[in-house]
């Protein structure tokens, strides 16, 4: 009888111990699904998930169940990205963190339906990411957005205004040079600076051409002293002449 229920306690070693093997198995397999249910979850987003909005709301809001986990001046881990049914994509790509909620500027396009996706880091230090709809029903499209085909990266040029806005170059063109009445360049003229130097050439010339000029009087002297010169002359081949007469006698 006692080596029967030795042998039934031998059987039912092997069992229990099988049975404690798979309770810890299963004890562990919870430990991961614990640890995931512990990141944070999104409690409310604005536009909020499946809202209909009439006016672009310029942002998008989203609020999670804890502190997200930001370190200093970093968003790395950190993304809220909105695009339409053709993927095209209409957020800034820069996000600003504070405490539990991100926003990100956005500008938003044609009407219809886009979808947030979303990735930030749980306070546990662990990164989470997910995503919603909402629906963009404008009462015009005046001023509506072209999207990017690629993710928009913070402080480039976007589908909105004014972060990473492209902004105009100051012209460096040289100024036209100013227009006279005939509407003809005014330029300046060498030939009326040489025209005016001529001028006063001619002037100085005139100076010294008075300056120079003889008095009445002396003119008077000169033209005696020549007619003095022409009689003495005369006489000179007078006596000559009279002179040749005499010696023929």
């Amino acid at each position: 009888m006692s080596s029967s229920r030795t042998g039934a306690a031998g059987l039912l070693t092997p069992a229990l111990t099988m049975t404690g093997a798979i309770a810890l198995a299963l004890a562990l397999a919870t430990v991961p699904a614990a640890g995931a249910s512990a990141h944070d979850a999104l409690e409310s987003s604005a536009p909020a998930a499946g809202e209909s909005i009439s006016t672009d709301p310029g942002t998008v809001s989203l609020t999670y169940s804890d502190t997200l986990m930001a370190i200093g001046e970093t968003t790395d881990g950190f993304a809220v990205q909105v695009t339409d049914a053709e993927g095209m994509h209409y957020e800034s790509g820069c996000v600003a963190i504070a405490d539990s909620s991100v926003t990100t500027p956005i500008a938003l396009g044609d009407a219809g339906g886009y979808t947030v996706t979303w990735q930030v880091v749980s306070s546990d230090g662990h990164p989470t990411s997910g995503q919603y709809e909402f629906d963009y029903s404008p009462a015009t499209l005046d001023g509506a957005h072209d999207g990017l085909t690629d993710p928009a990266v913070c402080g480039e040029p976007w589908a909105g205004e004014p972060d990473g806005a492209p902004v105009d170059e100051p012209s460096t063109a040289a100024s036209p040079a100013p227009v006279d009445e005939a509407g003809s360049a005014a330029t300046p003229t060498p030939a009326a600076e040489t025209s005016d130097s001529d001028s006063a050439a001619a002037s100085a010339v005139d100076a010294d051409l008075s300056a120079a000029a003889l008095p009445g009087w002396a003119v008077v002297l000169i033209v005696l002293a020549g007619l003095g010169v022409l009689a003495a002359i005369v006489v000179l081949v007078l006596r000559r002449m009279r002179a040749g007469g005499d010696d023929r006698r």
